[in-house]
């Protein structure tokens, strides 16, 4: 690379835009490096940041140089909403304790309201203890904290607690992935169901179809970014820019989903009135050996067992398949008290305005089929429990 392609003044800011979801305006953006290459063609600069050969002092110096365009830039354009910016963990280390962060330096000069500026701490590397320092002192200034690429490499659950950051950024690659189906979407979903219990708001970026953009909703992102709406641009655009487009893709969504919603709740509705109807049989005295499958089977009503009102599993498992019924007896005597649903099943009990409870969606173990356990009281010290395939209420590219 040519010295003088590495003087800071070579290297300038594009700023692509984060869509806010819930009222389709451009929230913020992020501020993304870039420079000029052969025949003047604006490239970006990523990559020189993570170059080992260079010097750390260099990459540092062009880094605080773009900051400073940005922080000056959006401290004149209040209308511009926040401005997003990596920081390397690694580079965090060099700052002793006591120091304060040049970051917060620069937004002092420039005049930028703290509380427009979004850090976002990349990579697995770095010092925990000298992250939760600096993190405290960006937080008492006003900033706020994200986690880039969650998902990608390690866990990052630890960094997670310890920084209880306001931002979870999720990995391109992951997110991509998941949109497709299969594991890495179950992975993905679970994930999320953690980021909202904590409360912390996510991001999607990377989004360049609209079926990415279904499944982020499906993911509970409160914000976007990517090519579906626009590249990184070299000045701020108008607030409004996409909202025509977002509520069209957020028309697209709702009325893909509710076809998705409407052909689950019919299913679901057939599973429980087959399942009401088992319970029916069996009070009436039938074996459940002899039970008829022609109904459940098609439903995809994979088995059921009957455990007593501590979670005691007292019958064999009848598994249902396209010959009947077969006998599995591995599982009597084993406790299932500790599956969520069955507290609520008891808490249910001699309340008869609810015939029964459903788990949330699941994968069988056995079958790596998508199911729900429904559960209701045979009598009073009795539960019968039916496993059923369910229909995936997950808006997904594929299946």
């Amino acid at each position: 690379m040519p010295a003088k392609s590495l003087s800071a003044e070579n290297y300038f800011p594009h700023y692509q835009p984060l869509i806010y979801v819930p009222s389709g305006t451009i929230a913020g953006y992020e501020l993304l490096a870039r420079t000029h290459a052969r025949k003047n063609n604006v490239v970006s600069a990523g990559g020189l940041f993570s170059d080992p050969t260079l010097p750390v002092s260099l990459k540092i110096g062009i880094d605080r140089h773009l900051r400073q365009i940005g922080f000056d830039y959006f401290a004149q354009h209040e209308e511009c909403g926040f401005v997003s910016i990596n920081i390397s963990p690694d580079w965090i280390s060099r700052l002793g304790a006591g120091v304060i962060s040049p970051t917060l330096k620069m937004i002092d000069e420039a005049g930028l309201d703290p509380s427009r500026v979004v850090i976002e701490i990349t990579e697995t590397a770095g010092e925990l203890k000298e992250l939760q320092r600096l993190v405290k002192q960006y937080r008492k200034h006003g900033l706020r904290i994200a986690i880039d690429d969650f998902g990608a490499g390690n866990s990052q659950l630890d960094r997670i607690i310890a920084l209880a950051p306001d931002i979870i950024k999720l990995d391109m690659r992951l997110f991509k992935n998941a949109a497709r189906g299969g594991l890495s979407a179950d992975v993905l979903l679970g994930l999320m169901a953690i980021t909202e219990r904590a409360g912390f708001e996510v991001v999607c970026e990377g989004v360049e179809t609209i079926e990415e953009f279904c499944f982020g909703i499906d993911c509970g992102a409160n914000y976007m970014q990517g090519y579906l709406f626009s590249e990184a641009v070299v000045e701020p655009l108008a607030t409004d820019s996409f909202k025509p487009f977002i509520k069209e893709l957020t028309g697209e969504y709702f009325k893909r989903k509710t076809t998705r919603l409407g052909h689950s709740i019919d299913h679901t509705r057939h599973i429980k009135s087959a399942v009401l109807d088992l319970k029916q049989n069996l009070q009436n005295g039938a074996e459940p050996h002899q039970v008829m499958t022609s109904a459940l089977q098609p439903l995809g009503i994979m088995r059921f067992f009957i455990c007593d009102d501590s979670g005691n599993q007292l019958s064999p498992n009848f598994e249902i398949g396209t010959d009947g019924i077969c006998i599995e007896d591995a599982y009597i005597g084993y406790n299932w008290s500790w599956r969520p649903y069955f507290p609520t099943l008891l808490a249910m009990r001699n309340r008869i305005e609810f015939d029964l409870v459903a788990s949330t969606t699941y994968r069988d173990a056995s079958t790596r089929r998508l199911c729900k356990t429904f559960g209701l009281f045979l009598d009073d010290q009795r539960v019968l429990l039916v496993d059923a395939e369910v229909r995936d209420e997950v808006l997904l590219a594929q299946g």
